[in-house]
């Protein structure tokens, strides 16, 4: 391999060995919580990103991967304690990326029903609104993106599952709905 080879910047993050997981504590291999410089050596093909949220922005870190695409975004909606370096929410999107328990992420919300209890955002829109969305009682750290594009109001079970998020410095809760 050449110098030029070596030096080349990659235009993926090396694999993650046990798959592109995504969970509450660890993403792939990145620890949730790490300062985004420590997270930057572990990809070399880490990039400049903006998170787009309807009526805001934040800045982040894009780790592209075969199959997947992590964004670790500092929001700037945590409490001061957080610092500026150091994530606070992120985002995967694609056909590779995994849940805690290993499996893939959903295609459709049909598939995250088979996970049990899920809570469904109606198709409403409206102003700062950025989609339908779910959660599951089987994994409620997780926001579940979902396309409601030419869809009712009513979500059918067909609405594809297009990317998730965590918010990683408060563990989210619908236990009030998780109950039994």
């Amino acid at each position: 391999m050449s110098v030029a080879q070596r030096s080349a910047k990659r235009s993926t993050c090396p694999p993650a060995p046990s798959g592109i997981v995504v969970s509450f504590d660890k993403v792939a291999y990145f620890p949730s919580r790490g300062r985004m410089s420590a997270l930057a050596r572990l990809c070399p093909a880490v990039g400049d990103t903006d998170y787009d949220a309807v009526g805001w922005q934040a800045p982040g870190h894009k780790f592209p991967f075969v199959g997947a695409i992590l964004v670790a975004i500092h929001s700037g909606a945590q409490p001061d304690t957080v610092p500026a370096d150091e994530p606070d929410m992120w985002t995967a999107a694609g056909d590779s990326v995994r849940l805690p328990d290993g499996r893939l992420l959903p295609r459709t919300l049909g598939e995250m029903r088979t996970f049990g209890k899920t809570l469904v955002d109606n198709n409403e829109g409206g102003d700062d609104w950025d989609g339908p969305s779910a959660r599951s009682c089987r994994f409620p750290e997780i926001l579940f993106n979902l396309d409601g594009t030419n869809l009712p109001k009513t979500l059918p079970d067909s609405a594809r599952v297009t990317s998730i998020e965590i918010n990683v410095r408060r563990r989210e809760t619908i236990a009030s709905y998780c109950r039994p």
